[in-house]
């Protein structure tokens, strides 16, 4: 059924598609778990689908860049915290359809726990506890990002926060979890306002340093 679709696994055949492209495929977990190792680009899982969106922007990457060298400066104040890229994948294990996404950043505190394939061994590129996670949104992305991830996010129950910031204009989102089904959502969007990450202050000053925003 999957291969009948002909989704494309090489890069030229994603940049063919444009930036702004988002597709989705029905397809079983196990062909899911088939294309990733084929495809020459991440690719997603949700709802018993193939999520495939199109190359991130220069400014998104830029951005991603930054976050992540934040995340780490502040995080190497503490002990028993990684911050990880895009390529690692948190796996929310779901009665109706597991998923997979790639978050552009991810934090675990302590050891990660990756995820048992359904061959019985262990993906070191899978795991299932980050405490944080940040996406970076853009046109293309916003509605899945503040909804199908946004929604699978808060099924996590090791995470703590889910951030947003925009790549057009000075504007973060954090979700702070205050308990089991309680979520507390701040907007930030100016470049001195701060906010508090498992005790450590970070500035949308500090995010946006050097950042040119994409029009």
């Amino acid at each position: 059924m999957v291969e009948a679709l002909k989704i494309p696994t090489t890069l030229a055949e994603l940049e063919a598609l444009g930036e702004e492209v988002t597709l989705r495929i029905p397809a079983s977990f196990e062909e899911y778990l088939e294309w990733v190792d084929k495809c020459e680009f991440t690719i997603e899982y949700f709802n018993n689908e193939i999520v495939i969106m199109g190359n991130a922007s220069y400014y998104h990457e830029k951005l991603v860049a930054e976050i992540i060298f934040c995340l780490k400066t502040i995080f190497n104040k503490v002990t028993g915290f990684s911050v990880l890229g895009s390529n690692i994948k948190i796996h929310i294990a779901d009665l109706i359809s597991p998923t997979d996404f790639n978050a552009d950043v991810s934090v675990v505190q302590g050891n990660p726990k990756f995820v048992t394939l359904p061959s019985g061994k262990k993906s070191n590129s899978k795991i299932t506890n980050p405490v944080l996670v940040a996406e970076v949104t853009s046109k293309s992305t916003i509605a899945h990002d503040f909804g199908d991830k946004l929604l699978a996010y808060k099924k996590i129950e090791s995470l703590q926060y889910a951030i947003f910031v925009s790549q057009y204009q000075p504007f973060v989102t954090v979700y702070e979890r205050k308990g089991i089904h309680h979520w507390e959502l701040r907007d930030y969007t100016r470049l001195e306002d701060s906010f508090v990450l498992m005790g450590q202050q970070l500035t949308l000053a500090e995010i946006y340093k050097d950042i040119q925003f994409e029009k």
